[in-house]
């Protein structure tokens, strides 16, 4: 009885994490839209946030997703230099990588097999110092620190002008719901 409690985990565990990636998918479109709306000036100002601006915000999280990306992928070359990096300095270009990253997050999970997902990988984090954690715990700080991140652009594109009413609701259960629909 043990072994099939462990086996539906593992599977529900799949799901979610394939559920996570394509929500991440959607919800940075829903982010990019919202930015869109806004003028230059608006976009990248500076508003005592973490990384200042929503645009620096944005290639914070861009950076991230390379960084665990490519450390999930073994590759021990990648484009990071720093945390605070500016990818891209057009709000386009910026997209347009965001857009790829997605597909290749969505790509990468779907290709997992459950018994990936306890597979250790050994890496150095930006200090220099070698860790290991599991493939699953990765993807699972990889999806917190994007919902972190967006949650100071959400707090950002209030203080732009952007009312309540004009933030669409960007929980996962909206997301489902709307997938769910698409579906019929």
């Amino acid at each position: 009885m043990v072994f099939y409690a462990e086996e539906k985990i593992r599977s529900d565990l799949m799901r979610y994490l394939s559920t996570m990636a394509n929500y991440n998918t959607w919800v940075n479109g829903q982010y990019f839209d919202l930015c869109a709306r806004l003028s230059d000036h608006e976009y990248r100002l500076d508003r005592q946030s973490f990384f200042g601006s929503i645009h620096n915000t944005l290639n914070h999280i861009l950076v991230v997703d390379i960084l665990w990306m490519a450390r999930l992928r073994g590759w021990t070359q990648h484009s990071v230099r720093s945390l605070d990096q500016i990818l891209h300095e057009s709000f386009d270009d910026l997209r347009t990588h965001r857009v790829k990253q997605d597909k290749e997050l969505v790509e990468f999970v779907s290709g997992l097999k459950e018994s990936d997902l306890s597979k250790p990988v050994t890496f150095r984090r930006m200090g220099g110092e070698e860790v290991t954690d599991t493939v699953e715990d990765m993807l699972a700080t990889l999806f917190n620190h994007q919902t972190h991140h967006r949650g100071q652009i959400h707090t950002m594109l209030t203080q732009s002008g952007l009312s309540n009413s004009e933030m669409p609701d960007l929980d996962v259960v909206v997301y489902l719901r709307k997938r769910v629909d698409s579906d019929n």
